[in-house]
């Protein structure tokens, strides 16, 4: 047997073991393409409108001195989102404890909760297969391997891709749909070639990623080669009583903060127990999911000044990899762009799973009439 027979039954069985799981994968990746902007807008048409009374935001030192109120496992951090009307978020490491009215400071309901709930049991599904929004390590170890398989029927399709002989005609057929097809099955074959082709680099980044979600030893392995160097921003250390009179204000901080950034989308820093003398921000420009565009900084609490800065440039190596392969699986790294190529590669994938399974129902059909024409006279009769 050749290697292109091998490299075909490989494909074909590999491919129809894992059909349902690539599938399902694929079909909620197209659901949740646009994601963050649906949430987005869900969540802003929740924002409280402001009062007749006034119009201005309360001034942050209000919001941080609620902030401290709430009991937290780590340093309680305080966000901002530079949208009118939105709320100033209280957060505990990833997890958000409170949504406060920027008018009021009141406790007030998550903005557009059911839109986050429900897309976010559907990412539980993509990511663990699971209903309910749980983690389900079972789960992830299915869809993990169902992206490995994918990424071998990518890379062996490509092979078997490749014309048998190579000329101007041959290459045509592969690569534009002639839209004359005598049977379904020619449809399938072509159709199969041609939008798996054009889809092939994207598919093979967004299952590439996928990986590293499904299983540890890839970032593991990524860590062991790629470097993990990097200058970090220096610690705040605690102001003597006699300096805590000279600090600015937070609202201060704030503004210098923002006149650095006038780009800025969210800001967010950490509180602490006691007056320091460094505060550090994070500050986001983008849209949430292009880590090229955040950045930190040490801002001197006395005077003012920016000490240090560390932009997405200055992380390490490893860091920066690490942050694109998130937002690379959504496309979002590239923007709106980035997320509908994303995007149309899973409505393809889903596409490719109905026409390998025609294709390979066609061929089971096949070889059953052609192994019942072929068999001898006398078995026919003893039928």
């Amino acid at each position: 047997m050749n290697t292109r027979k091998v490299l075909f039954w490989t494909h074909l069985l590999l491919g129809c073991s894992a059909a349902i799981f690539i599938f399902l994968m694929s079909i909620t990746g197209v659901a949740l393409t646009y994601e963050r902007q649906m949430i987005k807008t869900a969540e802003q048409a929740d924002y409280p409108a402001a009062p007749a009374s006034h119009s201005q935001t309360l001034p942050m030192t209000d919001f941080v001195n609620i902030a401290k109120q709430y009991k937290t496992k780590r340093n309680t951090e305080v966000v901002l989102i530079n949208e009118q009307g939105a709320p100033v978020l209280i957060k505990d490491g990833r997890k958000t404890i409170a949504y406060l009215n920027p008018f009021t400071a009141q406790e007030m309901e998550r903005p557009g909760e059911a839109t986050v709930i429900f897309l976010g049991k559907l990412r539980a599904f993509h990511r663990w297969l699971t209903l309910d929004g749980k983690f389900s390590e079972t789960g992830r170890w299915v869809n993990g391997i169902a992206n490995i398989i994918f990424i071998v029927l990518a890379l062996t399709g490509l092979y078997l891709w490749l014309p048998k002989r190579f000329n101007k005609r041959a290459v045509k057929q592969k690569l534009v749909l002639t839209g004359n097809y005598q049977t379904k099955t020619v449809r399938n074959y072509q159709w199969h070639n041609v939008f798996g082709f054009y889809a092939l680099p994207v598919l093979l980044v967004v299952t590439v990623t996928a990986v590293f979600f499904s299983f540890k030893w890839p970032g593991q392995t990524l860590k062991q080669y790629v470097s993990s160097e990097a200058t970090s921003l220096p610690k705040p250390t605690r102001l003597p009583v006699d300096n805590i009179k000279q600090t600015l204000s937070i609202n201060q901080q704030i503004n210098i903060v923002k006149e650095h950034e006038p780009q800025w989308q969210t800001i967010r820093f950490a509180l602490s127990e006691h007056p320091t003398d460094l505060q550090l921000f994070s500050i986001d420009t983008g849209n949430g999911g292009e880590p090229q565009k955040r950045m930190s900084l040490a801002l001197d609490t006395i005077n003012g000044t920016i000490i240090q800065e560390q932009r997405f440039e200055q992380l390490s190596n490893y860091q920066k990899v690490r942050s694109y392969i998130r937002f690379l699986h959504t496309g979002e790294a590239f923007g709106l762009i980035g997320q509908t190529l994303a995007g149309l590669a899973s409505l393809i994938a889903c596409l490719l799973v109905y026409t390998g399974i025609m294709l390979s129902w066609r061929r089971w059909v096949n070889s059953r009439e052609n192994n019942n024409s072929n068999m001898p006279l006398n078995a026919n009769n003893a039928k």
